[in-house]
């Protein structure tokens, strides 16, 4: 049996060096998990469709496809050419569990949900020839997700990625954010036993790794007995981690010493009335100053993300904004758009309030603007978003933020340098030429593919 495992092109920040492609994110593994999961008599190949081409004229017997809603017109392309071809083709991924009703338009099978379970079962409902329309993965109660293999990271292309060594710890997330996708994808959260995380560390080959955690520490206690696991192994690491963490000089120490290196953490504004908007009243503005300071007496960069769109956001809250960023002397800052993706709190009330402006998918990717702002026009939002960008990335802001040579000195100049060549892109590539998709704005959900994607009831249908 021959398996074809395929993630479409996410386009990520990525170097082009000649014919090579390097992307600038951790290596996915989402796919090189289930091809642990795989039967060793299957002939796997896996194609990130980011860093390699995907060869659309392969010998397979069975093609799996991992959509992201940014991608999903590309899956739904690559699903319908495949099957032309007489090829079966199973999708699942974030955007299939959100929308399966959509999804299985384009596949011959989908799976919904977490993969560790459904993915073995389906492999073999395949090879008997009774493969079923729908996998749907099984809660676990307890929260512990055990019996999960070292992921396959040879079947990735290692030089595609700036991190190639990427580890799972923990999957969901306790908070609930209107705009995440990850209470609705994964409403349970799991910690993974902390013997397994520790097996798959010392399997990485490079002193660097990087969780894809959403919240590396949201289970402080799980978090400590981690880090204090990984002090022996001398690896240094990064990871994504709520303001939180701050509060916790137990939790602080041990991240010094088991090697973190970096942490990204999810601002998003520095409005106290936005945060609890958006259900991310945790996030206490007046904090930041204290975060990011302690962070750097620990030696940890920080990367910041701040999002703009908010309904209390106004053409003022750009300048403000990269004033606060140069003021925290964030070392890697990163802006987004406020985005309204499928199955968040965010996309039901905008939709309700008819202020989405495109359903094309291939829009929502943080970086167009897909809805009616509240206090300003789409082209100005789209225009201040990329004029913070501009202003923050010219060297002489990166330089103010530079806290002359430290031991992360390399990381912050390769970021901010990464995000210069982000901003030549945003100015230049067509794809950014205007705020949204005014020429393919996708179709407004029908009712009934409105009750497919959030009640389901009838998405088993066709």
């Amino acid at each position: 049996m021959k398996l074809l495992m395929i993630m479409p092109d996410a386009h990520m920040h990525k170097l082009h060096l000649g014919p090579h492609v390097r992307s600038m994110r951790e290596m996915p593994l989402s796919l090189c998990t289930l091809a642990a999961l795989t039967p060793p008599e299957v002939k796997v190949r896996l194609v990130d469709g980011s860093v390699d081409p995907i060869p659309r004229d392969a010998d397979a017997d069975l093609v799996a496809i991992s959509l992201i809603t940014g991608c999903a017109n590309s899956g739904y392309e690559l699903a319908d050419h495949f099957r032309a071809r007489g090829i079966p083709v199973v999708l699942g991924g974030v955007h299939v569990t959100i929308l399966p009703g959509e999804a299985i338009r384009h596949a011959d099978a989908i799976v919904i949900g977490r993969g560790e379970q459904a993915w073995p079962r389906l492999l073999e409902d395949f090879r008997r020839g009774r493969l079923q329309r729908v996998y749907e993965e099984h809660a676990i109660g307890d929260g512990v997700l055990a019996q999960v293999p070292p992921p396959r990271r040879d079947l990735h292309r290692r030089s595609g990625y700036m991190l190639p060594d990427t580890v799972q710890a923990t999957r969901g997330c306790k908070k609930v954010c209107d705009f995440c996708t990850v209470p609705a994808v994964w409403p349970d959260f799991l910690k993974r036993p902390v013997a397994d995380v520790i097996r798959d560390i010392r399997l990485t080959r490079g002193r660097y790794l990087v969780f894809n955690d959403v919240s590396i520490a949201e289970d402080p206690d799980y978090a400590k007995e981690l880090f204090r696991a990984m002090i022996p192994l001398k690896k240094q690491w990064g990871g994504l981690a709520t303001v939180d963490i701050a509060h916790d000089p137990e939790l602080l120490e041990l991240l010094r010493a088991s090697g973190c290196r970096y942490l990204l953490f999810g601002f998003e504004s520095d409005s106290r009335t936005v945060l609890q908007d958006i259900r991310k009243g945790f996030n206490k503005p007046v904090d930041y100053d204290i975060l990011v300071r302690t962070m750097h007496d620990l030696g940890i960069s920080v990367q910041g993300c701040f999002v703009f769109g908010f309904d209390h956001d106004t053409t003022e809250t750009f300048q403000r904004t990269v004033e606060r960023v140069n003021a925290l002397r964030i070392d890697i800052p990163r802006y987004s758009l406020y985005t309204p993706y499928p199955g968040t709190e965010l996309f039901r009330r905008l939709h309700r309030e008819g202020r989405i402006l495109s359903y094309n998918w291939d829009d929502y990717d943080t970086m167009h603007v897909v809805i009616q702002p509240a206090r300003m026009t789409p082209e100005e939002l789209y225009r201040g978003f990329k004029w913070a960008y501009r202003e923050t990335f010219k060297i002489g802001s990166i330089v103010r933020r530079m806290r002359g040579l430290t031991t992360n000195s390399a990381i912050n100049a390769l970021g901010n340098l990464t995000y210069r060549r982000f901003v030549r892109r945003l100015y230049r590539e067509p794809r950014f030429a205007q705020p949204w998709s005014v020429a393919r704005p996708g179709s407004p959900p029908q009712e009934n593919w409105y009750r497919a994607a959030f009640g389901r009831e009838d998405f088993r249908c066709g």
